[in-house]
């Protein structure tokens, strides 16, 4: 494992550890490889503040570089395809609790065979990786427990299909199956204990359609819940499955256990009377954690209403 602390002065390694993300996107700045003002990644994370986002343009890169702030580092298809990313020297270290990295193919298409151990993306303290090709998960070093999947939910089209869910990344040797046909694996694509990808794509991410993925980088508004380990809590709904409606809760596997599910009906002597959903989640750690129910009929692609949580956890 490499010694990543070297690249940093002790004080800055210190404020990293304390940096939030509760700022807003301050900024966009662009990456390209001729034209524009930046073309190296690593001067334009030094040139960003936190909670900036950083546009990489298509391109091969060929550096590596620490992100050691909460960034958004966004790969953006400009005309030519996804951004690579293939360092020739060192590797890509996110360092920036918080960060965020999104939209880049890495080096190789197919499972490395000699370089099956060369790390090319280290973890070192906690970001969400998602909607990125890797050639395999050995190229990929977490040191710490992180997110390999959105946050929020995308509408996106996966052979002529219209879906609506959270998304993980490719993994070029994920072995598992896609029963439903929804271009999401049916088991998740585990790294380590702390690092599992819930929703592994089946195909590179150019194969999905994303009709929202260029909207504004920002998480989607939530409701935020506070809460505390072992204790659990509910989350009521109105809904009326006499319409053929249900609400389908999708949440962090990592923090939160869903304890029961179970709907209460209304008083009502009218025929068809709706009542309320009632999802009961236990925290397991302390942490932050998202919870998404969607309001839809299981034989339908079309989505009724959706809410999203944020669950802060505390000891």
């Amino acid at each position: 494992m490499a010694d990543y602390k070297s690249l940093f002065p002790v004080a800055v390694i210190i404020a990293l550890v304390l940096s939030t993300i509760c700022g807003s996107y301050a900024a966009e700045l662009r990456v390209c490889p001729e034209g524009c003002s930046n073309s190296s990644i690593q001067n334009a994370i030094n040139a960003a503040e936190s909670n900036d986002t950083l546009v990489v343009q298509s391109g091969i890169y060929r550096e590596g570089f620490v992100l050691g702030r909460p960034i958004y580092l966004e790969g953006r298809d400009s005309g030519s395809g996804r951004p690579i990313l293939s360092p020739e020297n060192g590797r890509i270290i996110l360092a920036g609790q918080g960060a965020v990295l999104q939209g880049f193919r890495f080096s190789g298409t197919k499972p490395a065979q000699d370089l099956d151990d060369n790390c090319i993306l280290e973890v070192v303290l906690p970001a969400r990786i998602y909607l990125n090709d890797f050639p395999t998960v050995k190229r990929v070093c977490p040191n710490v427990a992180s997110d390999w999947n959105s946050s929020r939910l995308f509408n996106y089209q996966f052979e002529s299909k219209v879906f609506r869910s959270r998304l993980g990344n490719y993994w070029a040797d994920y072995t598992g199956k896609d029963k439903n046909g929804d271009g999401i694996g049916d088991e998740p694509q585990v790294l380590d204990e702390g690092n599992i990808d819930y929703f592994p794509l089946m195909q590179p991410v150019d194969s999905y359609r994303i009709s929202d993925e260029k909207k504004n980088k920002k998480e989607d508004k939530m409701e935020l819940i506070r809460a505390k380990q072992s204790e659990p809590f509910n989350i009521s709904l109105q809904a009326n499955p006499t319409t053929g409606y249900k609400w389908y809760a999708d949440y962090d596997y990592n923090f939160l256990l869903l304890d029961s599910e179970r709907f209460e009906k209304e008083p009502s002597d009218e025929l068809g009377s709706g009542g309320i959903s009632i999802f009961a989640f236990m925290p397991l750690k302390p942490g932050k954690a998202m919870i998404s129910l969607v309001y839809k009929r299981p034989w339908e692609n079309i989505v009724a209403d959706v809410r999203t949580f944020q669950v802060e956890i505390s000891p």
